[in-house]
């Protein structure tokens, strides 16, 4: 445990819109539970927690993706199509995949080109 306080505000550290949090929460919620409702009570603290969680992993990953430059994405979007190739290998013998092996191989180089 640290025994000093990192303050909310620390330089580097992204501020968070926490009201939105809890409302991306709440409809996260409401739409997993729209019709059926938990057994109990403790049923629906876990299910809010987990809803609460995922709130904040997406407005984590949104602020991180909003601090990315051109080439990162770039970069990331290589790797995703790299992986795309390696599930095309991985499809039966019998399945043809040669026009999206083309059109992943134009982006790539597409994209390596501008980087």
């Amino acid at each position: 445990m640290l025994n000093h306080r990192v303050r909310a505000a620390a330089e580097g550290m992204p501020r968070f819109d926490r009201a939105a949090i809890m409302a991306h929460a709440w409809r996260l919620y409401r739409n997993q539970w729209t019709g059926a409702r938990p057994a109990n009570l403790q049923a629906r603290r876990k299910s809010f927690s987990r809803c609460l969680k995922s709130a904040w992993m997406t407005a984590k990953w949104d602020a991180a993706e909003a601090l990315k430059t051109a080439t990162q994405r770039a970069a990331d979007r290589v790797q995703e199509l790299t992986f795309e190739l390696m599930r095309d290998d991985a499809r039966d013998w019998r399945v043809s995949g040669r026009a999206d092996r083309r059109a992943i191989y134009t982006e790539i180089a597409g994209l390596e080109g501008r980087a």
